[in-house]
Parts: structure tokens; sequence; C-alpha cells
């Protein structure tokens, strides 16, 4: 009898010791995989499309991708201390769901480089709920890239041509692709890298939405050619013209912003800006 109830404590502790159903892993991280599928588990370095709720001690939610309503990508990279999400993820494989308990502290301190929100207890653990939902190896990432770049590269040419063609415009074009036509022809030197320009500009999408114009703010932008300030597009229009001068840039995304976004302007944007030097000043 005694025995048996021995017996029974010990099986009630071996419960209550797992009882919340999470295990911990050698870098002290407390987890439990939900879904666990064959393949390859993500290794540092891998693009990872995830979709994520975590949420504090008290059941708060701080992040929720599925009331975004997109998963959220992201680079595997090193964990910044010891139980971080980063040591998780590299438990899982594509398709793969789990929970993870990471240190707020930590986490806040560590990752984020930023002090822990108030409202956030001391010592307590974040619940982090986690799908894979892709992973990519950084050669794949790449592959993918270069593919849709040269989608992107086609279908801009096509709508440049359109565009050019509706206007009725007769372009110049340099090997980089910046095609410009010169309304007015300035007078005196042409601004060479290192020369302060002050231009007038009114910047349009192909499809006619001005996103910013300096002509609006009665207020000219000056900067430096040829060191960046810009984009690159601009750093050489801005070379090709002399004081006075007007024209149109038609500006392909390889010259502009690119594959990235900046306020109103979407990734891969074309961008076509009615421009006039107004001033140069000459490097010193």
């Amino acid at each position: 009898m005694k025995k048996s109830f021995v017996i029974a404590l010990a099986a009630l502790g071996i419960m209550q010791g797992c009882g919340d159903g999470f295990k911990t892993s050698d870098e002290g991280l407390k987890y439990q995989i939900h879904t666990s599928n064959d393949g390859d588990k993500i290794k540092e370095g891998d693009f990872v499309t995830l979709n994520m709720v975590y949420r504090t001690d008290s059941d708060s939610v701080l992040f929720d991708t599925y009331k975004m309503g997109r998963p959220v990508e992201l680079i595997v990279s090193q964990p910044t201390f010891k139980g971080d999400l980063m040591n998780g993820l590299m438990l899982l494989a594509e398709k793969d769901s789990a929970t993870f308990l990471i240190n707020a502290d930590s986490l806040f301190q560590k990752t984020f480089q930023v002090e822990r929100p108030a409202f956030i207890t001391a010592g307590s653990m974040l619940t982090f709920n986690i799908k894979i939902e892709k992973v990519r190896s950084k050669d794949q990432m790449e592959e993918e890239m270069k593919a849709a770049q040269e989608k992107e590269i086609t279908a801009e040419k096509a709508n440049i041509d359109k565009y050019v063609a509706d206007n009725k415009l007769v372009t110049n074009i340099t090997p980089s692709g910046l095609q410009y036509v010169i309304h007015k022809e300035g007078n005196g030197q042409k601004a060479a890298q290192g020369d302060i320009v002050v231009v007038h500009y009114e910047g349009r999408l192909l499809n006619g939405n001005k996103f910013d114009s300096s002509f609006d703010r009665k207020q000219p932008l000056e900067f430096t050619v040829g060191r960046g300030e810009v984009i690159k597009g601009w750093d050489e229009a801005f070379m090709l013209l002399s004081k006075g001068a007007k024209a149109t840039l038609i500006l392909p995304f390889s010259i502009a912003y690119g594959p990235g976004s900046s306020g109103p302007i979407p990734p891969y944007a074309t961008l076509v800006f009615d421009v006039e030097l107004v001033d140069i000043k000459k490097a010193q």
C-alpha cells in the first residue's frame, strides 16, 4: 500500500512537470510542436514566410499576421540570446506549427534593442504561435528574385515603349536605360560630379499619378551631383543638362528605387520627371 502511494506521488510529479505540454531545448527554449512534417529543418540563412501571433503573459495580443491579412517574411539569423525565437524556428520545417515561450526582457533588449514596454511584466514570457508557410534557401531566393526581376524588366520595357509612343516622344537613350527629352536647351556648362545643382521637378508614375512636386512647394531642391544623395537616374541625368534646361526624364526601376518602394512609389516603378535645372554651383 505504502509503495503504491509513493509510485502514485512520483507519477503525479511527472505529470505536473510536463502537464503544460512544453519541452525544453538545449538552448533553454520552451516549445511545443503541434504539426511536424517531413522535410529539412530550417537553418540559419534561410528565407522563411510565416504566420505569427504573439501575446503577453496576460494574453494581450501584441502582433497578429492573420489580422494583418498577410504573413511576414524574414531571414533566419544567428540567435541573439539563448532561447531566442531563431532557436525555435530551426526546430521546424516547412508547414510545421509550434508554440514558443520567449523571455520578454531578452527579446526587447537583445533582439529589438529597445526598452521593454512598461505594460509587459519584467521577467515574463511572451507566447509565440508560429505556422511556417514557406522555406527557401539563400540560393533559391536569389533565383526567384532574379526570375522576378527579369519578368519585371520585360514588362517594364513594353510599358515604357507604349508610354513613349502614346505621348509622341522622341527620346535619347543612355546605356543605363535612362530616356530623356530636352524641351529647352540651357546655356553654359553642364553640371559635373561634385557640383551642387538647384532643380525644380514634378514626379509621376507611368499611369500619370503625381507623387511629388517642387513646383507645388515653390521650393527647388539642391543636391550634390554624383554623391549618391539622390537616385542613380538623377545623378546621371543632371550631368547631361546645362543651366536653364528643361527636360523630361524616364527612369527604369533599375536606376530609380529598384524592387523596393518609397512612400507612394510602389516596387519596380518606372518614374517620369519633368525637370528644370535652375542653377549650377560649381564645386570649389
